[in-house]
């Protein structure tokens, strides 16, 4: 595995040295001052395919800038783009795949091992933390879809959602008066109703008798289930949705994910997250 890029070779070593293992982790590395001419010139994916001693043809670039697919496809290698921008997948129709972030890379598509931390459909992450009152969403949950979401807002997570790409989610919820649920959660867009922010939504997988707006939510993120997608009809967005319920319910049967339904963060009553 190589690491190709337009910066310089000390900036590039002096980046990833803040990261343990990171430059361990490549066999090659090639910075734009080490060949003739920078991407969008195929000169430095050449160059990191002639170190690895690898055809071009036979060679993956991952790659989140337009003039970097530019750079691949003109070295005669498959690209996969990973936009750095969202909503901007129109920019990349050069790479032979657009995928939403790196939790969407499947190396075995292209003749590599697949990774194997995948488990029945689902990706396992460190748990992460969102809480808030229930806040009223757009009424698209109950009323266009009959699947009733707790929104939370969005304010003080700023950090949150651009650190966590975009997608379907699940984990565990709990209501301050109410108990504890299983809980699968969108982030992002949305892009059948194309909101213009990005957005919490989670259902919790529970069939409760009455509205609960502005009592207090806390949300444990255990697990990623598959990218944000449009649909081409609203029954196959639901159909989707049920589908990605019917994953979450599985999983969080699963010792590795059930533990994180005792998490102290569950029982606390505080108005912000972790």
């Amino acid at each position: 595995m190589a690491l190709a890029s337009n910066s310089h070779r000390a900036t590039i070593e002096s980046k990833i040295s803040y990261q343990h293992g990171w430059k361990e982790s490549f066999s090659v590395i090639v910075g734009s001052d080490e060949v003739r001419t920078g991407k969008p010139s195929p000169d430095i994916f050449l160059e990191a395919a002639k170190r690895l001693n690898m055809e071009p043809s036979s060679s993956l670039v991952i790659e989140d800038s337009v003039i970097g697919v530019v750079a691949g496809k003109a070295a005669g290698m498959e690209v996969v783009a990973v936009p750095s921008l969202p909503k901007q997948t129109h920019r990349y129709i050069a790479a032979d795949e657009v995928i939403n972030s790196l939790l969407d890379l499947r190396p075995e598509k292209w003749g590599l091992p697949p990774f194997q931390d995948w488990i029945e459909g689902t990706l396992p992450s460190e748990p992460w933390y969102i809480g808030g009152p229930v806040v009223k969403g757009l009424g698209r949950g109950s009323k266009v879809l009959g699947i009733p979401t707790a929104n939370l807002s969005t304010e003080g997570y700023s950090d949150v959602l651009s650190e966590h790409p975009s997608g379907v989610y699940f984990g565990w919820a709990g209501l301050s008066t109410r108990g504890v649920y299983k809980m699968v959660m969108s982030i992002g867009w949305n892009p059948y109703f194309d909101n213009a922010e990005k957005t919490i939504e989670p259902w919790l997988l529970h069939e409760f008798d009455e509205d609960f707006y502005d009592e207090e939510l806390h949300l444990v993120i255990v697990g990623y289930i598959r990218p944000e997608a449009n649909f081409p009809s609203l029954e196959t967005l639901i159909a989707k949705i049920h589908e990605d319920r019917k994953v979450a319910e599985r999983a969080l049967d699963l010792p590795l994910y059930s533990k994180y339904r005792d998490d102290p963060y569950l029982k606390i009553t505080s108005s912000k997250g972790q």
